[in-house]
């Protein structure tokens, strides 16, 4: 269609609009097979430094990227009102969306006047043309088998946020075309006829309205208040939306109509097809010989502070650390499926999740664990219950393999260890198996990492229980691998924060602040001697006062203030533990059964490198993240898994430690990757 002398057809600014959003994906896969090429060379790198540039072109490739790290990994500072705090995206994202929005916004004007009313009618149809192309783009961001995400080497849940922000984009273009038509028509009072006696109009008027509710009710708040009616409501208004869109659109653009019809369809085949290979047991029956129709059989197993342990022995699916599954269980929770990230490594055999009881789903799990299984560190001598046949989709999930860094740190909030010790174990894994099996005959080395900094903040020390066992395995496989290889480095500090965060876990009563009538009680941190020499008595008396109650009020102060609240500056400056606060005990809902709370170890002597080191207070973010850094001889990996605040605070810390080593501007430093892993922002 043709719109004057000098001004772009309308099929040629869709095709426009295509060439820009194919240029940026292709520029992001040409990155992803750099970084995938680049990990590779890594771990066939026989130096001491395999995670340091040593070419031209990776020392170059390495300046620029730590570039473009430091401008996309700042985030504008939280902002509070009225007692509610509210996060911003990373300036990276926001720039993308940014840059789609200026292109967008430039097809639908250029070489138009709006202030030419005779101009109105062609800035209507140039703006349906490119509402209407932006559709594609949207169902391609928003399925989980992701063409977008499989090329640039991202997880369909990251992707999810920019098909949000695209769909605002798309109601923003159809919002323009609806209104320059409305203001052609309303120069002759027209609008309610056209509205009323032109179907066209009628059709393009509902679509839009039907679009406007789907970006309302797809706000964040709306999200959380019920996830499930969200799904339901999501679906039948989006088959709603496409019929209207096309019933409006003219016959030569039905295209990019039928184009996400495609996507849609391709996406559940490819999901359907592969949950029917993970489910079904004939696909499986060397590690699953005994099922008659279904591979995936859980065990679900009360944890304290209303947590779920589900474990598949021998799943249909195989996975990395870092990814998640959506969980079904008909029989417990039928008809919903939900996310849960894989707390397992793929050496154990099990796939195994933990699941806070919250409402809806997590709640009937743990509900059903309380009532049909013996309660972890309980005296019921009752059988468990038969595992429960599970249906699982994925896994899903994707992020660089941390074995490639030179240095990793990890730090996780509350139930964000589930992310991050799996990640953990992996590379220690590879670590004990490089040990077994020797260098001589292998051309690939399993992890090029050296240093492994873990950090987790938990609210109640009865928390540790759920992954205190793997952790003290972790430190021992260490210690082994040092004793073994003393002229490798093998290093590894680990910490537990304690600290009364709400955030970490939602509780429903403050009870530090009701401790003022509660003495302080005294410091418990054993003498540093070796640990073989404290007598039984000795031993058991520190578990006894380090041992958190019900309340868990032993470290408030008399002034009801909280001391485990206090900002530790650096761990190496602590000679005394001034603080025995535990954290008060996950709170227990009045519906469902408690599980009881475990013992717990005290906090060993600061000074032995394999102890698990317990503290109470906050960590600094950013003095952890430097001391790792300064040793770094490579590339380092930041992970963080946590409530908004936790990975805030780590996002700032290492954009500032980046500037501050100056790694773009040639020091030598080495960069810094971070992985922010959250279920969309």
């Amino acid at each position: 269609m043709s719109m004057g002398d000098g001004v772009p057809g309308l099929f040629y600014l869709q095709k426009m609009y295509w060439a820009v959003i194919g240029s940026a994906i292709a520029a992001g896969t040409v990155i992803n097979v750099l970084n995938r090429f680049l990990a590779r060379q890594r771990l066939r790198d026989s130096s001491l430094t395999p995670s340091k540039p040593k070419s031209i072109f990776f020392g170059t490739y390495a300046t620029l990227t730590a570039v473009v790290r430091e401008a996309s990994y700042a985030t504008l500072p939280p902002l509070s009102i009225r007692g509610h705090t509210y996060h911003f995206a990373p300036l990276g994202p926001l720039a993308i969306i940014l840059a789609n929005l200026i292109v967008v916004l430039v097809f639908c004007f250029y070489e138009l006047d709006t202030a030419d009313q005779w101009k109105w009618e062609d800035i209507g149809y140039r703006t349906g043309f490119i509402a209407i192309c932006q559709l594609p783009l949207i169902f391609l961001l928003a399925g989980r088998q992701n063409l977008i995400g499989i090329l640039v080497g991202m997880s369909y849940e990251r992707l999810n946020w920019y098909h949000r922000w695209i769909a605002r984009t798309l109601w923003l273009t159809a919002t323009i075309h609806m209104c320059f038509w409305f203001r052609d028509w309303g120069r002759y009072d027209y609008i309610l006829y056209e509205l009323k006696h032109y179907t066209l109009a009628t059709r393009g008027f509902a679509a839009w309205c039907i679009l406007t509710f789907i970006v309302i009710t797809s706000a964040a708040p709306i999200r959380r208040f019920g996830y499930e009616f969200f799904v339901l409501q999501h679906l039948v208004t989006f088959v709603g939306f496409i019929a209207a869109v096309w019933l409006h659109a003219p016959a030569e653009v039905k295209v990019w109509v039928w184009i996400p019809i495609g996507f849609l369809v391709f996406d559940r085949v490819a999901r359907y097809l592969c949950a029917t290979y993970a489910n079904l047991s004939i696909f499986h029956r060397s590690k699953n010989p005994t099922h008659a129709l279904w591979a995936n059989r859980a065990t679900f197993t009360p944890l304290p502070g209303n947590v779920t342990r589900i474990a598949i022995e021998n799943p249909g699916v195989r996975w990395k650390p870092g990814q998640h599954v959506f969980l079904t269980c008909h029989s417990i929770v039928p008809l919903q499926s939900h996310p849960f990230t894989i707390s397992s490594i793929p050496e154990d055999n099990s796939l195994v999740m933990y699941v806070r009881a919250e409402k809806g789903g997590t709640r009937r799990f743990f509900r059903y664990a309380s009532k049909h299984h013996q309660v972890l560190g309980g005296n019921d001598t009752a059988p468990a219950k038969p595992a429960r046949t599970v249906f699982v989709e994925g896994p899903y999930g994707c992020m660089r393999p941390l074995q490639q860094f030179d240095s990793v740190i990890l730090l996780a909030g509350g139930m964000g260890a589930t992310f991050t010790v799996p990640c953990l174990r992996d590379i220690v894994a590879r670590w004990r198996t490089e040990n077994t099996q020797g260098q001589s005959s292998k051309l690939t080395r399993l992890a090029a990492t050296k240093r492994i900094r873990f950090v987790w903040v938990i609210k109640s020390r009865t928390q540790l229980s759920w992954f205190e066992n793997q952790l003290q395995s972790v430190l021992t496989d260490v210690q082994e691998c040092q004793l073994a290889n003393p002229d490798i480095i093998r290093e590894i500090e680990m910490s537990i924060y304690i600290t009364c965060d709400e955030k970490l876990e939602p509780a429903q009563s403050t009870l530090c602040a009701q401790a003022s009538q509660f003495p302080p009680q005294p410091a418990t941190l054993p003498e540093e001697k070796p640990v073989e020499k404290v007598s039984e008595k000795a031993t058991t008396e520190e578990k006894d006062n380090t041992s958190v109650n019900s309340s868990g009020q032993s470290g408030c102060r008399p002034n009801g203030g909280c001391c485990c609240t206090a900002s530790i500056e650096d761990e190496e400056d602590i000679t005394e533990t001034k603080c025995t606060c535990s954290g008060h005990a996950a709170p227990q809902s009045t519906d469902i059964k408690p599980a009881p709370e475990l013992d717990t170890k005290p906090a060993l002597p600061i000074s032995r490198p394999h102890d698990l080191m317990i503290l109470s207070g906050r960590p600094h973010a950013r003095t952890i993240i430097r001391k790792v850094l300064e040793k770094a001889e490579g590339e380092s990996a930041v992970v963080v898994c946590g409530p908004r605040g936790l990975s805030d605070d780590v996002r700032r810390s290492v954009v500032s430690l980046s500037d501050e080593r100056a790694v773009h501007k040639g020091t030598g430093a080495q960069g810094i990757y971070l992985h922010v892993e959250q279920f969309g922002w």
